[in-house]
């Protein structure tokens, strides 16, 4: 029995944004609501403190002038007291002067009820300035703000005498409570508003993703001329659709050279097959002499060798294209292998009345494979050799420029027409139909040429006019690096 493996599906990115959004949105939401209301309570204690303080002062004041007389010291007191408290709706004010002898002299009412002279356990000392006031808690969990202070008796200083001063809290606590049941109200519309707005934010955001995916779905062999529409995208989104774009722009051409390769193959191998069979079918109708039957089996024989040169080209082109080819490179001097193609061609050379030479220059080495160097320019040269009319001549160079080595194989054949110049490095392109080789050339020998430069980190260059010749330009790098491309220009 097979099982089959359960994957689990990873969240959509608009669940992810949406998550992310409602998150981020009510941690923000809560911060600012802590700090509101952090500053909220900051502020009522800071009002209720000066307003503490200011007691304090008044107070001393008043026992610093009404030294002698207690029952003055007491109207003034306790009516400075009782006028604030009862002009106060909300807040009640309690104060408490206790006398060197721990003794409570004056207190307004109901203070020494609610709140214990015992609970004033930080006393600001005489000649200090009163700064903050302390929350404490009475009866029933009653809170209050209260700030005690010592204060000198007449300007004698020798009685010093303690001043309790509190402040009803309870209408701030109702505040601070309703302030927390609307913060409670809010985080809770937040956590079911920010989802949803986060979710149509979401949704708006991934539809050029959306379209992307679909016009990504949507191409085939059929439809690589489709294209994505970046315009109104965001930039990251815009650039994205922009490389698949060129991803699709470089997948067309591939498909149809591609399409055009198999269909030139198809054709190239047919012509020898074709032959083949048609020589084998004539031999075969009949009875035929020996001599006959030799003359087939040796046009046989040439198909076939002319077949399986083109399937080692396209074997060869095929191992060129692939980027994990590696090369065996050795050092050479090039002078020296490009004597020896020119002994090789030479007799090819003079057969056909074509005069070839090595033009003069200084030594250059480098590192190159040898076999893949010498085929390169020998089918540069089969090429000149099968172009150039009686008469003409053939030159090879070599020289070193800028890092580089530059080989030239230049002829004063029949020249390239110029809209040929660009395509003639193509596989199974010939410049006319009517331009037969003398060597059996199928149109592979420029496509190989330009395969090993590029397998060697190099480019290629052709300039050429008609009736005057063509020069080739193999560029092989002589430091690391990727070059590929071919430029084309004219002469003048």
């Amino acid at each position: 029995m097979s099982s089959r493996k359960k994957t689990s599906r990873s969240w959509s990115l608009a669940a992810r944004l949406t998550t992310w959004y409602s998150l981020a949105s009510f941690i923000l939401i809560l911060c600012a609501t802590g700090i509101l209301y952090w500053g909220l309570v900051a502020i009522l204690n800071r009002s209720e403190d000066l307003f503490l303080e200011d007691k304090v002062h008044v107070l001393r004041a008043i026992l610093r002038d009404r030294p002698d007389d207690l029952n003055r010291l007491k109207w003034e007191a306790v009516g400075e007291v009782e006028l604030e408290s009862s002009a106060r709706r909300y807040a009640q004010f309690y104060a408490r002067l206790v006398d060197e002898n721990g003794k409570n002299n004056i207190s307004t009412q109901q203070m020494d009820a609610l709140l214990s002279p015992t609970l004033f356990t930080d006393v600001v000392p005489a000649d200090a300035e009163p700064s903050h006031g302390t929350e404490i808690h009475g009866p029933q969990r009653r809170s209050f703000r209260v700030l005690a202070a010592a204060a000198r008796v007449g300007t004698s200083w020798q009685k010093v005498w303690v001043i309790q001063v509190a402040l009803d809290r309870a209408h701030d606590s109702l505040l601070l409570a309703s302030y927390k049941v609307w913060m409670g109200a809010v985080l809770i519309i937040a956590t079911i508003v920010c989802p949803m707005i986060g979710y149509r934010i979401a949704r708006r955001g991934i539809r050029p993703v959306e379209e992307i995916t679909e016009t990504a779905r949507r191409t085939g062999s059929a439809t690589l001329n489709a294209r994505i529409d970046p315009a109104g995208y965001p930039v990251e989104l815009a650039a994205l659709a922009e490389t698949l774009n060129a991803m699709l722009d470089r997948l067309d051409d591939s498909f149809r050279r591609l399409s055009q390769f198999s269909a030139d193959i198809a054709h190239e191998l047919r012509t020898p097959v074709n032959n083949i069979r048609g020589e084998a079918e004539v031999a075969l109708s009949r009875a035929r002499s020996v001599d006959e039957y030799r003359e087939t089996l040796t046009s046989c024989l040439e198909e076939s060798v002319r077949l399986s040169d083109l399937i080692t080209s396209l074997l060869f082109l095929a191992r060129a294209e692939n980027p994990g080819t590696q090369l065996e490179k050795e050092s050479v001097q090039v002078h020296k292998e490009l004597a020896a193609v020119h002994d090789y061609y030479e007799a090819a050379a003079g057969e056909a009345r074509i005069t070839m030479s090595i033009a003069d220059g200084h030594e250059i080495s480098f590192s190159v494979n040898r076999g893949l160097f010498q085929r390169a320019i020998g089918n540069l040269v089969v090429n000149s050799l099968a172009h150039t009319p009686p008469g003409g001549t053939v030159t090879l160079s070599a020289y070193a420029c800028d890092s580089e080595v530059r080989i030239d194989v230049a002829d004063t054949g029949a020249g390239i027409p110029t809209e040929d110049l660009p395509r003639v490095f193509d596989r199974f392109y010939r410049v006319s139909q009517a331009r037969s080789s003398k060597f059996g050339s199928v149109g592979l020998g420029l496509s190989i040429v330009k395969g090993i430069v590029n397998l060697h980190g190099g480019r290629t260059e052709i300039e050429s006019a008609v009736g005057k010749g063509t020069r080739v330009t193999l560029i092989f790098p002589t430091t690391s690096g990727l070059q590929d491309g071919t430029r084309t220009r004219h002469f003048s």
